[in-house]
């Protein structure tokens, strides 16, 4: 299924090459898989480039998408095969459909960890828009309807006391659409990852407001699959999860401390160096947005239960999703409760 704002990045197969010898290369399983490119996709680029996912027999080619709908579509009609990113409207429809599997989680919006931000307009800024609160009656712009970025506008009305038709919400189909509206004024404030956010108020073309998981975390994402390989290629799906997870693990010993705090380890700068040539960022900016991740890639369930609840309310569902099938417990695994 091609898009023309997806980049795919062979980066997985040169590491499989070094990591394996040539005579086992015909031995590799061969795996597509879809995320976006934020600082959230770090532990998929580093099990890549590390080898982690040539040990488990899998030649890996990540695949770089502008948006998380296209990346779920993907999924489902098999041009993927694993996805890891935010959830969507989008996403919990295929899940509707039985199509789709969560095996475990990606990164969340915690606190002391910049994610999602909101950014405002430095017309609005001077205007007065300096609070979360203060979007009331303001345009802000999301990149679609569904988005991660619309979920964090409604948990900010939730947590605000205000109606989602209390703004004038303006769906700008991608990123790169809203950061042109956003530099040249033409919204008040606008949703957008980290890396996005900071290249915008580090350019000094709009002012930062904050970080959406200092005021209400919650499961940004997960790593998945389609039900047809959850069920008849276990042996795949696990490997891609050692590999995940071994990744996950190398992030958070980079930049998390014990204690779930924002800190560099002794491998921050190697990591941050590999992220940068996988991103295509400057160290310096994707230093300031480290997303938060749980080593062991635990998911939090009864979240991933409430953003259904609000896709649905919205009308953005078309179906109920049976969440005990989505969360494919053969797979995984939960954060404590």
């Amino acid at each position: 299924m091609k898009t023309p704002s997806r980049r795919e990045v062979l980066i997985a197969a040169g590491a499989a090459s070094l990591a394996s010898p040539a005579s086992a290369q015909s031995a590799l399983r061969r795996a597509r898989i879809g995320v976006l490119q934020t600082t959230g996709a770090g532990p998929m680029y580093i099990a890549a480039v590390k080898g982690y996912f040539a040990r488990e027999g899998i030649d890996a080619e990540v695949v770089a998408f502008d948006t998380a709908q296209p990346l779920a579509v993907s999924i489902a009609a098999g041009d993927l095969d694993f996805g890891a990113t935010s959830f969507s409207s989008g996403f919990f429809n295929l899940a509707s459909q039985d199509v789709v599997r969560i095996i475990a989680a990606q990164g969340r919006d915690h606190p002391g960890f910049p994610n999602n931000g909101l950014v405002a307009t430095n017309a609005a800024w001077d205007k007065g828009l300096r609070d979360f609160g203060d979007i009331k009656g303001r345009s802000v712009g999301v990149p679609t309807l569904g988005s991660a970025p619309h979920y964090c506008v409604g948990l900010l009305a939730q947590k605000y006391g205000f109606a989602l038709t209390d703004l004038d919400l303006q769906f700008l189909k991608a990123t790169p659409n809203i950061l042109a509206a956003i530099a040249s004024d033409r919204l008040d404030a606008a949703v957008m990852p980290s890396t996005y956010a900071l290249s915008l108020v580090r350019e000094n073309r709009a002012k930062l407001v904050g970080w959406i998981g200092d005021i209400t975390p919650w499961q940004l994402g997960a790593a998945y699959t389609s039900k047809e390989h959850a069920d008849s290629r276990p042996e795949l799906v696990n490997g891609f999860l050692r590999a995940y997870r071994a990744g996950m693990r190398d992030y958070a010993d980079a930049f998390i401390s014990p204690d779930g705090k924002r800190k560099d380890g002794a491998t921050a700068e190697d990591i941050l160096a590999l992220l940068s040539k996988s991103l295509d960022q400057p160290v310096a900016l994707l230093r300031q947005g480290i997303t938060y991740v749980d080593r062991e890639a635990r998911l939090d369930g009864p979240d991933v239960r409430k953003q259904v609840v609000w896709h649905r309310a919205q009308g953005l569902i078309e179906r109920d999703v049976d969440v005990d099938a989505l969360l494919d417990k053969r797979y995984v695994q939960m954060l404590p409760t």
